[in-house]
């Protein structure tokens, strides 16, 4: 079994400590061997807003490691990249950023899903009668990030 995990540093400030994803490949021999420590990945505790620390979730999905980040206030906002090995390195294969309102009864809603690998894109937008409206295309196929080259403050 591979291991992703979350390591975050010690902070003797007032402010949040780094944090970095650890990515192990399981080895039967030797236990795990070490892939990759990426520092530029995972939002800090104190990066979400009023809804708190932003970090959701970390798995081990279809062959990829999935990172996802939830905060904001009225507005709430979310990230999702997806990572995938492949040719002998860490890519951003998939991205799903977004927003909605939260403060009426008629939720306002901005999405955009990429396809990385294909180039292929969702769209979703709520119009102004209320109703989300999916546009899906394809942007071209472009040089795949690296994990150690992505960041997500340039997100």
């Amino acid at each position: 079994m591979d291991v992703a995990a979350v390591i975050e540093g010690i902070s003797s400030e007032d402010t949040a400590p780094p944090r970095s994803l650890l990515i192990a490949f399981g080895d039967k021999e030797r236990g795990y061997r070490l892939s990759i420590i990426a520092d530029k990945v995972l939002l800090k505790a104190d990066e979400g807003g009023v809804w708190g620390d932003p970090f959701e979730s970390l798995e081990i999905n279809r062959g990829s490691v999935v990172v996802s980040h939830y905060g904001g206030s009225n507005w709430r906002w979310y990230q999702k990249y997806r990572f995938r090995y492949q040719n002998d390195d860490w890519y951003l294969i998939g991205a799903t950023t977004g927003s909605y309102f939260n403060g009426t009864p008629m939720e306002s809603v901005e999405e955009d899903d990429y396809n990385l690998l294909t180039g292929d894109y969702i769209q979703k937008r709520t119009n102004d009668q209320g109703r989300t409206v999916t546009k899906k295309g394809n942007r071209g196929v472009k040089p795949l990030v690296t994990l150690r080259e992505f960041s997500i403050e340039d997100m």
